[in-house]
């Protein structure tokens, strides 16, 4: 018996697991960051060469017995990026022959969909709405990053909330919870001392999508500032994922069958707060969809990407 590997590689933390036929997990691994634009090429042959020595020293059968690997990477979309990352996986591991390496948003969908078409939403620090159909064709909407968008994630959530914050202290918007909740966290008694937080901190973008929870937890209790921002991107992850559903199974509309959706990422540890927002937008849609939280973690889609690859 042979044995598939998949990998879910971000830009926090990358998981690496072997599994059989059933997807059973025989060893899993888990070390730092692999976004090909966040590590060198030399930081990521280190992490590999790692993992294969962990996997060693978990299972050395399993390891030797994989045939395949498909690693779903975030910030490999490019071409060269995907090549770059084979590379350094058959460099690390020549024994095994075929190596796939893809976005990570196709292993979101598959380990919601088990590797049939539809859509994924993928709503944490950052966005993006990623489908595809049965026909194989790739589509999405959003994932632009912080700079151009990121709407409908904890990013756009916790600037919103800046936003609305100082508007608020200028005079040029309604009062806010959200305020008193922002001096508490970051431990300061008057607002312009939360400049330096926010643009000297080594990480921005994170920094201002920790703010989602004080958000959610304002909406909560009520404040309609904090309950506008959520409705509000709530209403743009619905629009993003009517109009891919537009975009790319437009000729499905025969298609009877109800169009999976794997909601992943963050923001829907607290679904309750922006469904009703989000179903506003899918509504209208012709075809009908199906939300899914996503159950599986991302990893068990790298899982059936490798076995779907044997299979050929």
């Amino acid at each position: 018996m042979s044995y598939v590997l998949g990998i879910d590689g971000g830009g926090t933390k990358t998981t690496g697991v072997i599994a059989n036929e059933r997807c059973e997990i025989l060893a899993e691994i888990t070390l730092g960051a692999s976004n090909p634009n966040l590590v060198s090429e030399r930081e990521l042959l280190q992490l590999f060469s790692v993992m294969k020595e962990q996997f060693l020293q978990e299972n050395m059968l399993a390891f030797h017995k994989v045939t395949h690997i498909f690693a779903g990477v975030s910030g490999a979309a490019h071409p060269h990026t995907k090549q770059t990352l084979e590379k350094l996986l058959r460099q690390v591991m020549p024994h095994i022959s075929n190596i796939t390496v893809d976005h990570d948003a196709i292993i979101a969908l598959f380990a919601g969909t088990r590797g049939n078409p539809g859509i994924a939403q993928i709503s944490g620090t950052g966005s993006v709405t990623f489908g595809m159909n049965s026909r194989g064709e790739r589509g999405r909407v959003g994932g632009w990053g912080h700079f151009i968008g990121d709407k409908g994630s904890g990013y756009s959530i916790g600037h919103d909330a800046l936003k609305a914050v100082f508007a608020s202290y200028d005079g040029l918007a309604s009062k806010t919870r959200l305020q008193d909740d922002l001096l508490h966290f970051f431990k300061e008694s008057s607002l312009p001392s939360l400049i330096p937080h926010i643009y000297q901190t080594t990480n921005p973008k994170e920094t201002i999508a920790s703010i989602t929870k004080l958000v959610m937890a304002a909406a909560d209790k009520g404040d309609q500032v904090a309950k506008d921002i959520i409705a509000n991107n709530g209403r743009h992850i619905g629009k993003s994922i009517a109009t891919l559903n537009k975009k790319l199974f437009h000729q499905d509309e025969d298609n009877q069958e109800l169009l999976p959706v794997v909601l992943v990422g963050g923001l829907f540890h607290r679904y309750d707060l922006f469904e009703e927002s989000i179903q506003e937008e899918l509504q209208w849609i012709e075809r009908q969809t199906t939300l899914i939280k996503l159950s599986d973690p991302p990893v068990i889609g790298a899982v059936i990407a490798a076995l779907a690859s044997k299979r050929i």
